[in-house]
């Protein structure tokens, strides 16, 4: 259940709250652009989320946290991308976004499904730290 409150509410949240701060720094936007950023911001990382939750879910029970973190890292990193070029397809009728733009998914992507892996682990089980030769669990 932790889970997916950290993968489906809290990475999300988290993101949002970041990109509107960044924005505020750069420059302040008009209120109503900053609500709409920060809801699909949202919606999308809750998308890219959703997936990558239950592929760490999956992976906990035979991946350490230092193998598995980096591997949904870069399941989050494969989704974000995949999931805008989808999106523009559905919406727009076109399948090309520029690479650049992309690629600011995918490291978002990467960021929020890292982030919401390492924070989901369970730090108090009482097994003991994974070493470097026992990453794989039997």
């Amino acid at each position: 259940m932790m889970r997916a409150l950290v993968f489906l509410v809290l990475g999300p949240m988290l993101i949002a709250t970041v990109a509107l701060a960044l924005a505020q720094a750069i420059s302040p936007p008009p209120y109503d652009f900053e609500r709409l950023v920060a809801v699909l911001l949202f919606l999308f990382t809750a998308l890219v989320a959703a997936p990558a939750c239950w592929l760490d879910a999956y992976l906990a029970r035979s991946f350490a946290i230092p193998l598995r973190a980096p591997l949904i890292a870069a399941a989050g990193a494969v989704l974000a991308p995949s999931l805008a070029s989808g999106f523009a397809w559905m919406q727009f009728g076109s399948f090309w976004l520029p690479s650049a733009f992309l690629s600011c998914f995918a490291i978002g992507g990467a960021v929020c499904a890292g982030t919401c892996s390492l924070l989901a682990n369970d730090y108090g089980s009482r097994e003991t730290a994974a070493g470097a030769k026992d990453l794989l669990r039997n």
